[in-house]
């Protein structure tokens, strides 16, 4: 049951991350380029977090997690977040 209601908490976390961004986009507060940075990194924190805590059980992080990770990384600086997420996945599925 825990499980669920963190998995319902954290949609409902990101849902309003996400609005608050789409509410500060319509009232012209992101004018600023720090606000527009912050809102759009959030998300990604939320979900590298949640990522953190599953990659090390015990202390010590899985191979396919850090390969994932590394190359998740490096893809995000040359692509969008869901392709370097993807390609991250997929990396970390061939480690054997």
């Amino acid at each position: 049951m825990s499980v669920v209601v963190f998995v319902v908490g954290l949609a409902v976390t990101t849902y309003l991350l996400r609005l608050a961004g789409v509410g500060a986009a319509a009232s012209g507060r992101l004018d600023d380029p720090g606000h527009g940075v912050l809102t759009a990194a959030l998300p990604v924190a939320l979900l590298a977090a949640v990522v953190a805590v599953q990659a090390a059980p015990g202390g010590h992080p899985s191979a396919r997690l850090a390969v994932a990770a590394l190359v998740a990384g490096l893809c995000a600086r040359r692509t969008g977040f869901l392709p370097a997420v993807l390609l991250g996945t997929l990396a970390g599925a061939l480690v054997p």
